[in-house]
Formats: structure tokens, C-alpha cells, sequence
């Protein structure tokens, strides 16, 4: 679903981009302007994709950064993974890029929303699947 993960699709792809793009116009450009409102005032397109991370297949993702203005990343579940969280560092050409500033737990239902620029890597799974929808949010101006 993108050039970091091998297990997942995007949602585009399978009739969901009319409700992607909905719930971008209703949910996440809003919410975005408010959290982020240099980065999230005019955000109108989006890459949205789910990806999965099991043993045997994919575990974790290394620190990256998104191809994204506001990224939205929806815990979908399975119930019983453990581990699996979201480590963050600094904002990408900031001297703080690299140090650690925070990890997540996910939560099944719940929404971690961060700046594509924010450093960040998925840690290893440890047990179970856990799936996640991402939406990555841009503009095009």
C-alpha cells in the first residue's frame, strides 16, 4: 500500500475514495486546521491505505516520515496483538529530528493524528495482527 509496508490496500483502489474523500471534506481537514493550522488549513487530497503487521510477515517499520501534510492513523484491530506502538522523535530538519519524544500504544478504535514531518516507526508486533487505516492528508497548493 506504500513503499514501506508489503501487507495491506489502499482503500482508494477498492470503491472506498468517495468516502475517503468525505470524511477528508467532514472529519480530518477540519480537525487538522484546528490542530495543525499552518499544515492542516487546505487539505484536499489524500493517500489512504491499510496495513497489517502479524509475525511472519511484516513486524514493525523503521523511523520514517509520511508523504503527508496530517497523517490520521486508525487502530482497526484484531483484538489480543501486544506491543506494536508508534514511537516518535522531532519534526523532520529540526535538530531535534532524532530524539525521542514519545511512543503510543495503540488501541483498537483509537486515532493517532501527527504532522507527515514527525519522525516516527512502528514497533515490532510481538503477538497477534494488528491492522490500521492511514490517511495521509495533502494539499495541493
Amino acid at each position: 500500500p506504500n513503499s514501506m509496508n508489503n501487507y495491506g490496500v489502499i482503500v482508494n483502489e477498492i470503491g472506498m475514495e468517495g468516502f475517503m474523500s468525505k470524511l477528508q471534506e467532514r472529519i480530518t481537514q477540519p480537525l487538522s486546521a484546528v490542530l495543525f493550522p499552518t499544515e492542516g488549513k487546505w487539505l484536499d487530497q489524500h493517500h489512504s491505505f491499510s496495513v497489517r503487521y502479524t509475525a511472519g510477515e511484516d513486524l514493525g517499520l523503521d523511523m520514517h516520515t509520511d508523504d503527508s501534510d496530517v497523517t490520521f492513523n486508525i487502530c482497526l484491530g484484531k483484538p489480543g496483538f501486544t506491543a506494536a506502538g508508534l514511537t516518535f522523535c522531532g519534526i523532520m530538519g529540526q535538530p531535534n529530528h532524532r530524539i525521542f519524544q514519545y511512543q503510543y500504544k495503540h488501541k483498537i478504535g483509537r486515532c493517532i493524528v501527527h504532522l507527515g514531518r514527525q519522525r516516527h516507526g512502528a514497533d515490532d508486533i510481538s503477538e497477534g495482527t494488528r491492522v490500521n487505516l492511514i490517511m495521509w492528508n495533502k494539499s495541493q497548493a
